[in-house]
């Protein structure tokens, strides 16, 4: 198959999408459950149970609509039928950027 030699690419990309999404709710969940915690409504603990079920819902059922936004609203996906290779990795390198991005702001 053509596409066994971008497999790394798409190892790759998962790895860092995985730890932007990691990092991206981390802060989420500290500035919606920090106040929280702090004053003693919730405990730590029951924080991090809430934002486990809410992330993870909110993730599964508006994840294809962020991806179908990225897919017709940002890029146009048909310019690449012919270099589906180029778009993976511009893909992974803006994943790279905005990782950057991410761990340099919070």
């Amino acid at each position: 198959m053509a596409m066994d030699e971008y497999l790394w690419m798409v190892i790759l990309g998962f790895i860092i999408a995985f730890i932007l999404a990691f990092s991206v709710g981390a802060n989420d969940v500290a500035n919606s459950f920090g106040t929280a915690v702090g004053s003693g409504v919730v405990t730590l603990r029951q924080a991090c149970i809430l934002a486990s079920i809410f992330e993870t819902t909110g993730s599964v059922l508006l994840g294809a609509k962020v991806g179908e936004t990225i897919r017709k609203g940002i890029i146009d996906v048909n310019l690449y039928n012919e270099t589906v290779e180029t778009l993976m990795a511009g893909e992974v390198s803006a994943m790279v950027v905005l990782y950057k991005l991410v761990n340099n702001c919070f």
